[in-house]
């Protein structure tokens, strides 16, 4: 699984090397949200070649992470407050109900130590800490052991990764709001009450909503006025 902490891999072949370059500085937002990119930008960067660098490319493309342009160019792609709704209207749709669902399947010892992990590093970097959260949401969907649904979701936590690690660069960090979220999560877990449960996770969901939202207003705030607004 993507965020999984692995040991690099010395045997992936240039294209997955590419691939995870890429992916990471999309992820990271190192490639901003908007901004443009090029073959020739990608191969100056890279020392892989052209066809490992298009394939990476084709993959990104299917993931949504960038908008391909004929004989225009590519661009990584932006956020607006339409796409952001639908990324969390699929959350609040699938999570509080897979939980629910599977509320009994659920180690409570793992809950309370991915809890525990999560308190441990609250003076990691952003990066770090974001995909110590995305494993926290994506363990309760594998342990529905639907490879599909887990596939489709990965992607989603995809996104929400890089949403966060957007807020956060433009200081609208969520992460002190993350753990006792969690926790609330957790204590629900606890009791196995549904409506309890649904309560907590979307409340999580809709104050991470509602925080990218206020990113977006704040940036098309810079817009109006006489500082150079970033790439959304």
């Amino acid at each position: 699984m993507l965020f999984d902490n692995t040991k690099p891999d010395h045997t992936l072949s240039q294209t997955e090397l590419a691939y995870n370059y890429l992916l990471n500085k999309i992820l990271s937002c190192e490639y901003l949200p908007g901004q443009e990119i090029s073959e020739k930008m990608l191969n100056d960067q890279l020392s892989f070649g052209r066809t490992p660098i298009r394939e990476a490319l084709v993959t990104l493309k299917s993931q949504n992470l960038i908008t391909v342009y004929p004989r225009k160019g590519m661009q990584i792609r932006p956020f607006t407050k339409k796409y952001i709704n639908e990324i969390y209207q699929i959350r609040k749709l699938m999570e509080p109900n897979v939980i629910r669902q599977f509320k009994n399947a659920y180690s409570k010892a793992r809950l309370m130590d991915m809890h525990s992990d999560l308190e441990s590093c609250q003076g990691a970097d952003d990066t770090f800490f974001y995909k110590k959260d995305i494993q926290f949401h994506m363990y309760f969907i594998e342990m529905t052991q639907n490879d599909a649904l887990i596939s489709f979701y990965e992607n989603i936590m995809i996104e929400t990764y890089r949403l966060a690690m957007f807020t956060a660069i433009n200081r609208y960090s969520t992460r002190e709001y993350n753990i006792p979220q969690h926790a609330k999560i957790i204590q629900a877990l606890m009791t196995e009450n549904d409506d309890q449960i649904a309560a907590a996770v979307n409340e999580h969901i809709n104050y991470s909503l509602v925080t990218l939202c206020r990113v977006l207003d704040h940036l098309e705030d810079l817009k109006g006025g006489s500082q150079s607004p970033k790439a959304v």
